[in-house]
């Protein structure tokens, strides 16, 4: 349950955390809202990207110290540092694949502004079984990068390891042109 709510959080920032947009109205939205909003964002520019991930916050009470530490090793070791190529052809899908990601559960946005090269979201999830997920982004994005705090509050009792706050820094640089590939 955490790595789920983690990676979509990980995921939702990276997609919005290259963009920006327009004034926009910052109250309570569904996913659709909130993707007709996006749809106005600029789009980020292809080509090779850098994204660091570090974790300032990792708290799971309810699970031993071990695991929770062998948990936070293993996010720190997936997200930091990745590299990736962003095509033309992604960059012009804009962002529709991350409210199809979005709505595998049941999401809406407590908040959602991006404008003015910031992004500053609050999206709330029901991940079954009686458990919630709150995901917080804020920071300044633009077509060549971003810089943005992901804060995710998963609450769950009947979950073994049940609630835990997950904090991060998330920041991608365009790094350059995608490497040519091998033909």
């Amino acid at each position: 349950m955490i790595r789920a709510a983690a990676a979509c959080a990980v995921s939702l920032c990276a997609a919005l955390a290259l963009s920006a947009c327009d004034g926009a109205d910052k109250g309570p939205k569904t996913m659709e809202e909130a993707k007709q909003e996006a749809a106005q964002m600029e789009r980020p520019e292809p080509g090779q990207y850098k994204q660091s991930t570090k974790i300032t916050r990792f708290d799971v009470p309810g699970a031993p110290k071990e695991m929770v530490e062998q948990i936070r090793k293993m996010m720190e070791g997936q997200n930091n540092d990745l590299s990736y190529c962003l095509t033309e052809a992604e960059s012009e899908k804009g962002f529709e694949e991350m409210f199809k990601k979005g709505k595998q559960g049941d999401c809406t946005y407590e908040r959602f502004d991006a404008s003015a090269n910031a992004i500053d979201a609050i999206m709330v999830c029901d991940t079954g079984e009686g458990g919630s997920a709150r995901m917080t982004l804020n920071g300044t994005v633009g077509p060549t990068g971003s810089k943005v705090n992901v804060n995710v509050e998963q609450k769950n009792d009947k979950s073994p390891i049940g609630n835990a706050t997950i904090a991060m820094e998330m920041e991608t640089t365009r790094t350059g042109d995608c490497p040519a590939q091998a033909g």
